[in-house]
């Protein structure tokens, strides 16, 4: 892994990674199995298609429903942590804890229903990195939009000064401190849950899926997020292990 990604997380508080080639079949696999789970959702196998099926009244129940079906996949976390292993192992060390439940995003076209301009501490640790990686290639307002942290102070302030114009601030502010960079198939993003990050409205004419999850350091701090009820235990160092057996 390159020192190049390591500094530029450092810097910025994100980075854009190449998924290890051996586990994208487990990314296919999750991909036919949903489906063939749900068939009557997709036209020609093209998930970019979704909205061409589904209204957005329609949307957040199969997005759950699908939620709930491939977290029943036996290795799933598992193979998306092997899939950035070399990234988050250099980056958290050889104690890593992983969210229990991966989730997964849709956002069809012209739907406004999203998360706002935000970031996700104090509820998560800042201690805490965030996994996003897209089950369709993405650009332009499919993607979101990354906040550097040198930005972090403008952001904060403008964040403490909601009303009724935030929405139009945040929009402003994310086009004009913001990276909105594309993010392949086969690619992720990681980012700190101490960045700022804005979702635009999706004006394209296809439907972004993604995955997200969180991994931290077995033993830095916890948020809100604690580690009986949001995470489990992936891996353990030697020394861990002398130490509880």
């Amino acid at each position: 892994m390159s020192k190049n990604l390591f500094s530029e997380f450092t810097k910025k508080g994100f980075v854009k990674i190449k998924l290890d080639k051996k586990y994208m079949s487990a990314y296919k696999k999750l991909k036919k199995n949903i489906r063939n789970d749900f068939p009557k959702n997709f036209k020609k196998n093209k998930f970019e298609n979704l909205h061409h099926i589904v209204n957005f009244d329609e949307i957040n129940s199969i997005r759950m429903k699908i939620i709930r079906s491939i977290n029943i996949e036996k290795d799933l976390k598992k193979n998306i942590y092997l899939s950035a292993k070399s990234f988050l192992d250099q980056l958290l060390g050889a104690d890593i804890v992983v969210q229990k439940s991966v989730n997964l995003a849709i956002q069809m076209p012209n739907d406004n229903s999203r998360p706002m301009f935000h970031k996700d501490t104090p509820l998560s640790s800042k201690y805490e990195v965030v996994l996003w990686i897209p089950l369709v290639d993405c650009s332009k307002s499919m993607c979101m939009t990354m906040i550097d942290k040198k930005y972090h102070d403008e952001a904060n302030k403008l964040f403490d000064n909601l009303n009724r114009n935030s929405e139009t601030k945040f929009q402003k502010f994310s086009k004009l401190k913001g990276s909105n960079f594309p993010v392949k198939f086969g690619e992720a993003l990681i980012f700190s849950t101490d960045n700022f990050h804005y979702i635009p409205i999706n004006d394209t004419n296809k439907t972004r899926w993604s995955l997200n999850i969180r991994f931290k350091n077995l033993f830095t701090p916890y948020g809100e997020r604690n580690l009986l009820d949001y995470f489990e235990i992936l891996k353990t160092s030697p020394i861990t292990n002398l130490l509880t057996n």
